[in-house]
């Protein structure tokens, strides 16, 4: 993350993560266990009022209020970070629905962010996914916690929300990536992959907020070899660049600027292994042929 001081946020998710930032920051050399004695807190609070994650907590006004009393903030200040503590307590409208913390977390942070690269080596990113596809994807998923149907449509509706929203807002702009057996898996049989990727080459043309690039088998040997997927999101307005990575039992969010500039990098040696954007558009189109 840049160390510039960001103005106010809007988005409920990058504001609780600027504020643990900022307590942190706040609490320099001082030793942790100190200051929780001193504000007569518990050593599990302070953690997740600093954390800024999708385990992280947003304090109280009144704790917030004695750890800055503490911490001996100015009144400017302090009233500065009880605006962006307000901001963070803000409900997003994915809290309606029955989700894991981390991923309410990527929507907050993807609905605020400027720029977005993504990487998947199987799957066609979730933004630029038709509902079919999606229910497909998740339906696959859910089997191994058993999901009801239920809880599978929720999901859905969550995922063309997120569509929805990317759609309206026209940010952030998303430079995806994707592996050939995304392209060439026949997720939810012909129909629904004929949909997908003809919704991918409409999807293509329009420059200004998706480029897109396969990355073909042919490359062969590259840097994201041992990797299914990421993202890195910059949010400009707040001075925040963090990287997401997925999994199947963990998911997390990177931020220092050793982690963000190393996916970077990656990302880029991608690019550079990947087809350009015409040459991505006539494979799909070709592989869409087979679909016929």
């Amino acid at each position: 993350m840049a160390n510039r001081r960001a103005p106010a946020p809007d988005a409920p998710t990058v504001a609780r993560w600027l504020l643990a930032k900022e307590l942190r920051r706040l609490r320099g050399d001082r030793q942790f266990t100190a200051v929780v004695k001193a504000i007569k807190t518990q050593p599990s609070s302070l953690a997740r009022w600093e954390s800024g994650r999708a385990d992280g907590q947003v304090p109280s006004t009144h704790s917030l209020d004695r750890l800055l009393t503490h911490y001996e903030v100015s009144e400017e200040e302090t009233e500065r970070l009880m605006k962006l503590r307000a901001v963070a307590k803000t409900p997003g409208w994915w809290q309606s629905h029955e989700i894991e913390k981390h991923y309410g977390t990527l929507i907050g942070l993807e609905a605020a962010a400027s720029d977005m690269s993504s990487y998947e080596a199987q799957l066609i990113p979730g933004l630029i996914q038709t509902e079919d596809y999606a229910r497909s994807v998740i339906t696959a998923g859910a089997a191994s916690w058993r999901g009801t149907e239920e809880e599978i449509e929720d999901l859905v509706k969550v995922r063309m929300r997120r569509q929805a929203d990317w759609t309206s807002r026209g940010t952030p702009h998303l430079w995806a990536i994707v592996g050939e057996a995304a392209i060439r898996q026949a997720v939810g049989g012909p129909d629904t992959m004929r949909a997908q990727l003809k919704h991918l080459l409409d999807l293509s043309h329009q420059q200004n907020r998706l480029t897109l690039q396969v990355l073909p088998y042919s490359a062969g040997s590259h840097t994201a070899m041992e990797m299914a997927c990421f993202a890195v999101l910059d949010v400009e307005d707040a001075g925040l660049s963090t990287v997401y990575v997925e999994g199947p039992t963990a998911n997390l969010f990177l931020d220092s600027p050793e982690d963000v500039t190393r996916y970077r990098r990656i990302f880029e040696h991608l690019r550079e292994a990947a087809l350009n954007t015409t040459d991505s558009r006539a494979l799909i189109a070709h592989v869409k042929e087979g679909f016929e």
